[in-house]
């Protein structure tokens, strides 16, 4: 038991950026080819940032049979300590400036990203402020039909963990949550895989711009369980950023 609290442990500082280098991949590949992420201007990175003595628990529960299924694949994405920001085209940045939602977004063989990017005329904090009231996601965001705050079996300093019954499916995704409220950057992981999905992490971020005008991000990376229906693939690809930002036009 002891020897599993300390792989769980492991794991999670894992997942939230704790130590520093060296880097450590448990798979050694991307999820995305180097071509995919220079083609939708994503930079997701890959290597998790581990202790040598943290690197080394998580290979023992790599190489130990009785743990190896909490490591069955590598993050799809580790938030770092800074929004990493994707790269803008001339053409995005004037479509920003004249009011346009900018979106990319790929999902290949159940594994992708996307992000989308706004201006909008408030204040930041005000922005900010709505962002990181987790426990109001039901009424800002419309597929979000219920939140509750919960206690996690791994405590991790400097984040809170979430339920979220999300959409018509009643998928139920239970997040970890850091927010850092001098960078205006809330960050995220799938803190328990669910039925829909094996992995999921992305962040929220508003970027003052000036003259009264700031710039809102949401960044999403996933991985799909094998086997899920068509139908929810669909909702997923096709509403998942868009359902999420709604709310932008309403601050």
């Amino acid at each position: 038991k002891k020897r599993m609290q300390m792989y769980l442990s492991a794991i999670a500082m894992a997942m939230h950026g704790y130590a520093s280098a060296p880097s450590f991949s448990p798979s050694g590949a991307s999820p995305l080819s180097p071509a995919l992420q220079s083609q939708h201007g994503l930079h997701p990175p890959w290597a998790v940032r581990l202790s040598p003595r943290t690197a080394r628990l998580v290979r023992m529960a790599v190489d130990d049979g009785g743990a190896a299924a909490l490591l069955d694949r590598a993050p799809c994405w580790t938030p770092g300590s800074s929004p990493e920001l994707p790269q803008l085209s001339a053409e995005e940045e004037a479509r920003l400036l004249q009011g346009e939602r900018v979106q990319r977004q790929t999902l290949v063989e159940g594994v992708g990203s996307g992000y989308a990017v706004q201006h909008i005329r408030a204040e930041p904090d005000t922005v900010w402020t709505c962002m990181r009231d987790f426990d109001s996601y039901d009424s800002l965001i419309g597929t979000v039909k219920r939140v509750t705050a919960y206690e996690p079996e791994v405590q991790v300093p400097g984040t809170v963990c979430y339920n979220f019954l999300v959409s018509r499916i009643r998928l139920q995704l239970n997040v970890r949550w850091r927010v850092d409220d001098d960078q205006r950057y809330a960050s995220w992981t799938l803190e328990r895989p669910s039925w829909v999905l094996t992995d999921s992490s992305g962040f929220w971020h508003v970027e003052d711009v000036g003259g009264g005008m700031v710039r809102v991000w949401f960044f999403a990376a996933v991985t799909l369980k094998k086997r899920v229906p068509g139908f929810v693939v669909g909702l997923v690809s096709r509403l998942g950023l868009r359902k999420a930002c709604s709310w932008w036009e309403d601050v």
